[in-house]
């Protein structure tokens, strides 16, 4: 039987036009929250939403998702959309027996993979959320 411990979200942007953000090949963090994290057998179910527009060619994006300073997902994603066009990215992610703690920070971050005449802005939604969970 599994029991939810904690419920987090974070939407700094909620739709399309929301933000406006310049995507560059340092990582710049979209969203974070803090979770309770269970003794014993745990998980973490992450999901996150990103709406992108391509400002030049055809963008390569580098999407992490960290727990602390350390990665723990990793997505790329190519942009393959005409100049001024916007895409809507999600994905999840499970965070696997994570070390218990009163609250433990996840945050998602994106940033531009190295290319030639390549740009990208993050234009929302943008939405992080995440439940942690015991089993067994």
């Amino acid at each position: 039987m599994s029991n939810i411990v904690s419920i987090g979200t974070s939407v700094p942007g909620s739709s399309s036009g929301s933000l406006s953000r310049v995507v560059s090949t340092t990582p710049i963090t979209l969203a974070e929250f803090g979770l309770a994290i269970p003794q014993g057998p745990n998980r973490v179910l992450l999901t996150a939403t990103v709406g992108i527009t391509s400002t030049l060619l055809a963008p390569v994006l580098l999407f992490n998702v960290l727990r602390g300073n350390a990665v723990i997902f990793s997505a790329r994603q190519e942009v393959l959309l005409s100049t001024g066009q916007e895409l809507t990215i999600s994905f999840q992610a499970i965070d696997t027996n994570v070390p218990a703690t009163s609250n433990q920070g996840y945050s998602f971050t994106v940033q531009l993979q190295p290319g030639l005449l390549t740009g990208a802005t993050v234009t929302g939604p943008v939405t992080l959320s995440g439940i942690s969970y015991t089993y067994g």
